[in-house]
C-alpha cells in the first residue's frame, strides 16, 4: 500500500510539473505574439499555432481570451523588471540618483514589453471582461512593482515629496512612451526628460524646505 501511495504521489507530481510547464510555454508564446502583433493579433489561434498545441490544451489553462491576455501581465512585469536592473547598471555613471531613476523609468517605458502592457490597458477601455481580469492581475503584481520602485529610487522615497515625485515620474514615463510611438523626436524627448528631472528636483527640495520651516 505504501509503495502504491508513493507511486501515486510521484505520478501526481509529474503531472503537476507537466501542467506547469505547458502553462509557462503557453504564456511565453502569448507574450511573444502580443509584443510582435499587438492585442488584435493575439488570438487564441495565433497562440495555439505559436506553441503547437490543440485548442483544448489552451482552453484548459486559459478558459477565455481575456484570461489569456491578462495572464501575460505577470510575464511582462518580469521582463520589465529585468530591464530595469539592466538599465540601472547601464546608467550607473549618472551620479544624481533622482535623474538616474527617472531616466531608467523613461527608458523602460519605451520597451516593447512595457508598451504591450499599456496596449492592454487601452484595449480594456471598451472590454469590461478584460478590464476586470487586468485589475486582478495588476493587483497581484503590485508587491513586486513597489519593490522595484523602492530599489530604483532608494532613499528618495523616504524624503518629503518623494512619493509624489515617484508617482508623477511613472505617469510622465507612460505619456512620453506613448507620444514616442507617433512622434519619434529624440531631441524633444531629451529636452522633456531634462525638464522633468529639473522639476522633480525642485519639488523634492521645496518640500524639504517647507518641512524644515514648519519644524
Amino acid at each position: 500500500m505504501k509503495a502504491d501511495a508513493a507511486t501515486s504521489s510521484r505520478g501526481a507530481g509529474v503531472r503537476r510539473d507537466q501542467r506547469d510547464a505547458t502553462r509557462a510555454r503557453l504564456l511565453e508564446g502569448a507574450v511573444s505574439v502580443l509584443i510582435e502583433h499587438g492585442v488584435a493579433g493575439t488570438t487564441t489561434l495565433a497562440v495555439q499555432e505559436r506553441c503547437d498545441v490543440g485548442r483544448g490544451t489552451l482552453l484548459h489553462h486559459f478558459p477565455t481570451h481575456a484570461d489569456m491576455l491578462s495572464s501575460t501581465v505577470t510575464e511582462l512585469a518580469h521582463r520589465n523588471e529585468a530591464f530595469v536592473e539592466a538599465e540601472a547598471d547601464r546608467l550607473s555613471s549618472v551620479t544624481d540618483p533622482l535623474e538616474r531613476a527617472i531616466r531608467v523609468m523613461a527608458n523602460v517605458a519605451s520597451q516593447p514589453s512595457y508598451l504591450a502592457e499599456l496596449e492592454l490597458w487601452a484595449v480594456s477601455r471598451t472590454d469590461e471582461r478584460l478590464r476586470a481580469a487586468l485589475r486582478t492581475s495588476e493587483h497581484g503584481a503590485r508587491r513586486d512593482h513597489d519593490r522595484v520602485l523602492a530599489d530604483l529610487f532608494g532613499d528618495i522615497a523616504d524624503q518629503p515629496g518623494g512619493t509624489t515625485v515617484i508617482n508623477l515620474s511613472i505617469e510622465f514615463s507612460r505619456g512620453l512612451a506613448l507620444s514616442g510611438i507617433l512622434r519619434r523626436d529624440p531631441g524633444k524627448r531629451e529636452r522633456l526628460l531634462c525638464e522633468w528631472v529639473a522639476a522633480a528636483k525642485v519639488l523634492v527640495t521645496s518640500t524639504l524646505k517647507q518641512g524644515a520651516e514648519q519644524c
